[in-house]
């Protein structure tokens, strides 16, 4: 079979599998509370003689409020002894009886590093509900808006596999780029990425050969990350370096001040060929300018892109659509963590997440209950929530994990069948508060695009500094807009901003009225500062998986670096 009949083959196949979960999912919606219910009783039952179930008298549990009185609520300190048993020791059947197929390695809000235990179960809930569901999706939208089937071509994938091991083997790293890892064989005809650049075994130039590669494909048709981030930081790096990576491309070789070890260099040439036809092609785009949507220029077959494009990212959407166009629609992919994919997109072009009620048992807190008003025995059910309301999110997941406080806040958008479609909104430990004005993610993110239209630029990225040594305390607001803004009119600015958020958290503007907190500072970041951290988080050795937006400067070392990028 030539490698164009096997990569539709791949399309088809992965398009098929696809719909079956679609299906799933959908059917799942429609008899939310019962599916939900029933995974609980049988994870109470299949782990009722791991050690945490005994401790806890899974055995006698038979309904969700004998769950919730014999249960505690949870955080990963009630299960770290454990994982470092099962890690360092081998032991078995503490948390759960289940297969772990990988520990997902994550830090905490203090960087205390986790390793968060992923079943078999849950890794498949992960691989049925990206790739497949958003094949499936793509496919079916393309039938409707373009009369055919979703067109065959490879894909550019910026996740990054697994390639560390703990000493019984078990694979360790980031859980997206395990899921992605289980289509391994079929890389070189499903990605455009050769298998030296998708599986690197060091430090590589990641962010040129993965722009060098899809340039060199014409026909590549979808686009795969975890954050809209990384796209936008190809598209700002394509469009610096076009000139170098069109003319690799026409030689087949790498520029000289591309720095690649010898071994990788010799393996990428065993598969890159000299493109004199497709570099003139590429040449003839680039010299036509950035003014007009480029993807659909460069690929004429780009049918979707899929990353996590809400709350915090959504200013990089809006510059990837200005990259995309009007014809290429945004799946906003998947609403998860380590612990658990808790929900996931139904529709394209449409930022929210219907719940995977056969991934996790649900439980809510109403947001704005404070902590020693929170009792564990009178949680909300999945058909107790209310459309537009705010809830802390509980889980009890596939992998040993039992009512387990996320720490994130989701509000409540609408029903799709029986279940919640939800978006997400915040971190609890990323509240910022210095007088009970608590400014949420979600608050500054609404702030901020509104600031941004006002003063009639994007602002790309923005953190904030909770400055609690001066008295009155106050906040500190670095913004990085898109286009230059003037370093001497930040006064005016903040008036701009403050009235925003004021707006949208009157306790704010009230608190900074009665002067128990100061009115703000803002600063102007130069531009590129986000993308700059995210580059040398990367050259660090973090995954580009896990590398978030930076929004609240909790320690000395981002303070240093973001404060020092200032525009004077």
């Amino acid at each position: 079979m030539s490698n164009s009949l096997f990569t539709w083959a791949i399309i088809r196949a992965v398009t098929i599998k696809g719909n079956k979960s679609l299906k799933k999912l959908l059917n799942n919606c429609n008899n939310a509370k019962e599916v939900n219910r029933e995974l609980l009783m049988r994870l109470i039952c299949d782990n009722k003689d791991t050690e945490y179930g005994k401790r806890y008298h899974f055995d006698q549990i038979k309904t969700i409020d004998e769950y919730k009185k014999s249960v505690p609520l949870s955080t990963y300190d009630d299960y770290a002894p454990y994982i470092e048993r099962m890690t360092e020791k081998g032991e078995k059947n503490l948390i759960t009886t289940y297969p772990i197929v990988q520990y997902a390695e994550t830090s905490g809000s203090v960087g205390v590093p986790k390793k968060i235990p992923v079943s078999k179960f849950s890794m498949d809930i992960y691989t049925n509900n990206t790739i497949t569901r958003v094949t499936a999706l793509a496919d079916a939208w393309c039938k409707k808006n373009k009369g055919h089937k979703l067109p065959v071509g490879r894909g550019f994938n910026q996740l990054e596999t697994v390639n560390r091991r703990l000493p019984d083997g078990t694979p360790l790293g980031n859980i997206s780029g395990a899921a992605a890892e289980s289509y391994k064989k079929l890389f070189p005809y499903y990605l455009t990425s050769p298998l030296p650049v998708l599986i690197p075994k060091g430090y590589i130039p990641l962010m040129y050969l993965k722009a060098r590669y899809i340039l060199a494909d014409r026909d590549t048709s979808f686009m795969f990350s975890v954050f809209m981030t990384n796209l936008v930081d190809m598209m700002y790096y394509i469009q610096r370096n076009w000139e170098m990576l069109t003319e690799d491309i026409r030689t087949g070789g790498f520029n000289d001040e591309i720095k690649l070890d010898d071994e990788t260099k010799a393996e990428l040439l065993k598969v890159t060929r000299p493109d004199p036809k497709r570099a003139q092609e590429l040449e003839k785009v680039f010299k036509e300018g950035f003014d007009t949507p480029i993807i659909p220029r460069l690929w004429p077959k780009m049918s979707f892109v899929s990353t996590i494009g809400t709350g915090g990212f959504a200013a990089y959407t809006r510059v990837m659509k200005e990259f995309l166009g009007e014809d290429i629609p945004i799946d906003y992919s998947i609403y998860g963590a380590s612990e658990a994919m808790m929900a996931t997109c139904t529709k394209l072009d449409e930022p929210a997440f219907a719940l995977v009620v056969n991934s996790c048992f649900f439980e809510f807190i109403p947001a704005e209950l404070k902590e020693e008003e929170i009792d564990p025995t009178k949680t909300l059910g999945l058909d107790e929530l209310e459309i537009g309301k705010e809830y802390e999110i509980v889980i009890t997941n596939l992998s040993g994990f039992y009512r387990y406080r996320i720490k994130d806040v989701i509000k409540v958008l609408g029903y799709e069948g029986e279940c919640p479609k939800i978006t997400f909104s915040y971190r609890k430990n990323q509240l910022l508060d210095l007088a009970g004005d608590k400014i949420t993610e979600s608050m500054m993110d609404e702030a901020i695009r509104k600031t941004g239209e006002e003063l009639g630029t994007d602002i790309i990225d923005y953190c904030v500094y909770p400055n609690r040594d001066d008295s009155p305390s106050h906040y500190e607001f670095l913004i990085e807009p898109r286009t230059p803004l003037d370093p001497g009119k930040c006064d005016y600015y903040l008036e701009v901003l403050e009235k925003h958020l004021g707006e949208i958290n009157p306790v704010y503007k009230e608190c900074c009225d009665t002067n128990e907190i100061a009115h703000a500072i803002l600063f102007v970041q130069q531009p590129q500062t986000h993308a700059l951290w995210r580059d040398i988080k990367l050259m660090n050795g973090a995954s580009n998986n896990q590398v978030k937006p930076v929004r609240v400067l909790d320690s000395p070392k981002k303070q240093a670096f973001f404060y020092k990028l200032i525009d004077r």
